[in-house]
């Protein structure tokens, strides 16, 4: 009998597991700000406003970015677009002409030689911040996105409500593979379990975070801080920016949004590989960090069967003891909620519950990226859209 008393142990440690998560990522959820439509009419109120949209191998998506962009209902004489064009070796910069032509109000810029110590990224932006003239907003929007007409126009007011410095947007996710599918929400997942969501947006907290697919930041605080030039070396370039508006002084706002902006940020396994083991990597932080989650997120996938069959199982053979029996409650309704949770996350998705319910496959593959990471930072590189850069570049 003694191993189903090592049963229940477990399954009382699982279920207590298993709450303690959930009633984290709930309160996480709690701190979720979701930014919508503005219903308002553009009006004498939008400033003059600069796009920068740093572009490296995105001729599958740049259309539609772009002409998604110019169809905004920003007032047309105070917006720019200016794409960057990062040294791609398919059709991006064909495709962004060939819009520029169409439009006066696109302009198309080819990236200089990347120097020593700064990422792709972070120097195309910078590069495309100096090009866009002396607007009293920059607005950095990734390639991958696709827009809604009101999109400027309520993230502008918005940052002017909140009087904000910097105002960072995520997009709904588009999922469209099954490698999507299976691997994105258990990445969003991470997320919740390792960002302070509430700290985001706290003034007094300079721990910040923002995401670089949609950063609207004024031009003098850009200036003040030394825009991208000031995080030119790390991978993580956005959070570092709003690190570096926070310590200025200046008023952060990271949001969700509803009905403004999409984005689908891999069309492949590799890309989606290399993107999530670089973010999870520098989530995490240390080799050790990274290896600790790996394991937890194949313990989180596969305890949730393989423990309430072992129980079920010592169930059947010595029938219905009083401790297998509260283990078996335990084991299933730990199981049942994690369960529960990420078919609510299939849903919330906008993809098939089956993906929900496949969710241990899906942290086990998320635990392979997240091993990949770690021997890749273990080697001194990140990998990323054909570059590799060297362990100096840290989040920082």
């Amino acid at each position: 009998m003694d191993y189903i008393v090592v049963l229940f142990i477990a399954s009382a440690a699982w279920a207590l597991a298993i709450t303690t998560l959930l009633v984290k990522s709930v309160r996480q959820y709690g701190y979720y700000q979701v930014l919508r439509p503005d219903d308002r009419p553009p009006g004498d109120d939008l400033p003059a406003l600069s796009v920068i949209v740093p572009a490296r191998n995105e001729a599958e998506g740049l259309a539609q970015c772009i002409n998604r962009l110019l169809a905004q209902d920003y007032p047309a004489d105070r917006f720019g677009i200016t794409v960057v064009d990062d040294h791609s070796v398919d059709e991006t910069a064909r495709v962004a002409r060939e819009i520029a032509q169409r439009d006066p109000r696109v302009r198309v810029i080819a990236a200089n030689p990347l120097p020593p110590g700064w990422t792709g990224k972070a120097h195309a932006c910078w590069q495309g911040a100096a090009a866009a003239g002396p607007s009293p907003w920059l607005c950095f929007i990734d390639a991958d996105t696709s827009s809604q007409p009101p999109l400027l126009r309520t993230a502008m007011r918005e940052a002017l409500r909140r009087g904000s410095g910097l105002l960072s947007l995520g997009p709904e996710p588009q999922l469209c593979s099954p490698w999507e599918r299976l691997i994105v929400p258990a990445g969003f997942f991470l997320i919740a379990l390792t960002q302070d969501v509430r700290g985001m947006n706290d003034p007094e907290n300079l721990n910040g975070h923002a995401n670089g697919q949609f950063l609207l930041i004024q031009r003098e605080v850009y200036d003040e801080i030394g825009g991208f030039a000031a995080v030119n070396s790390t991978v993580a370039e956005d959070s570092a920016l709003a690190r570096a508006v926070k310590r200025a002084g200046h008023l952060v706002a990271v949001l969700g949004t509803e009905g403004l902006i999409g984005v689908r940020m891999y069309r492949d396994l590799r890309s989606l590989w290399e993107g999530l083991g670089r973010q999870g990597a520098e989530l995490l932080g240390g080799i050790g960090m990274i290896v600790a989650w790996a394991i937890g997120a194949l313990l989180l996938g596969w305890v949730a069967v393989l423990l309430p069959v072992a129980v079920a199982i010592a169930v059947a053979r010595h029938g219905a003891h009083p401790v297998a029996l509260a283990a078996l409650v335990l084991s299933l309704a730990a199981s049942l909620a994690l369960s529960g949770t990420h078919i609510g996350a299939a849903r919330f998705f906008r993809i098939p519950v089956i993906y929900g319910i496949l969710f241990p496959l899906s942290y086990t593959l998320g635990a392979a990226i997240l091993l990949t990471a770690a021997r890749h930072r273990q080697q001194g590189v990140v990998s990323w859209k054909g570059r590799v850069y060297k362990p100096a570049l840290k989040a920082t």
